[in-house]
């Protein structure tokens, strides 16, 4: 089975699935606290076990590895040099937690010590958002051109974790702003996909998980978008290491936006 008809496979599973599932959990379920200070709900637990399920059925040789396995299970999965999925089942789970309605389904597929396919869902909005080595990006199953972004950083849009950030960056980037304005939704894989689509045009975070960026670096690079670490590393290292993240929707302003924050 090629990439692309793979990722047209996932475009109908990921939707069908959360569909059948998180309305169920949307505001009622509870929460157990993790040993990383983040929350774990019943819907992250029924998301994973579905798609799993579901994944195992349409590709039999590729492993699973999710955001809720233990640490031991998910490094057996990488060193195995097998493919496997990196899956977030509930990315945002704060936010679903709460009644928020931003929260994403994440998944990739990761093949020879690259990332092939990302699938990013919004269940709330039912958009999906997808792409495979050059595929370009696509929404909804239809390839998507996004809107002519602005050349200079102080007409952007930013997405900004700041809770993640040194304490000198934070001071320096609400003292001096150097972009138009900033958000932060909560949700590592809608960032990466509404910078894609080129409704945010910078991203900056000082640690996101294998879970948390793995779909979504994919997806920018096949919308034109650019990412690395603050010491210009690439994002992905097939590993669970959490890591930095600069981004932007092109090149220009991805070039601007690094000179700001190494200066």
């Amino acid at each position: 089975m090629t990439y692309l008809k793979l990722l047209e496979s996932l475009e109908l599973l990921v939707p069908k699935i959360a569909t059948e599932i998180l309305p169920t959990f949307f505001k009622g379920t509870t929460a157990e606290q993790k040993s990383d200070g983040s929350i774990v709900t019943a819907a992250d637990f029924a998301m994973q076990d579905a798609l799993s399920i579901a994944l195992n059925n349409l590709a039999p040789h590729i492993a699973m590895l999710s955001e809720e396995m233990s640490d031991q299970q998910q490094l057996k999965v990488i060193q195995s040099g097998q493919p496997y999925w990196c899956l977030d089942p509930v990315d945002g789970t704060n936010n679903f937690h709460h009644g928020v309605p931003l929260y994403a389904v994440s998944l990739a597929l990761i093949e020879q010590g690259g990332i092939r396919l990302g699938v990013i869902y919004d269940p709330d909005r039912k958009e999906l958002f997808s792409a495979c080595q050059q595929s370009g990006l696509r929404i909804n199953g239809v390839l998507y051109n996004k809107p002519t972004q602005p050349e200079i950083l102080k007409k952007c849009l930013a997405s900004v974790d700041f809770k993640r950030l040194e304490n000198p960056l934070k001071k320096r980037l609400m003292e001096v702003m150097p972009f138009k304005s900033q958000r932060n939704i909560g949700t590592c894989a809608l960032e990466w996909a509404w910078l894609a689509a080129g409704r945010t045009q910078l991203l900056l975070h000082g640690g996101e998980k294998f879970w948390d960026y793995a779909a979504g670096t994919l997806i920018l690079k096949e919308a034109g978008g650019i990412s690395c670490t603050d010491s210009g590393d690439s994002i992905f290292n097939n590993s669970l290491q959490n890591r930095s993240v600069v981004a932007a929707s092109h090149q220009k302003l991805h070039e601007q936006w690094m000179a700001y924050l190494t200066a």
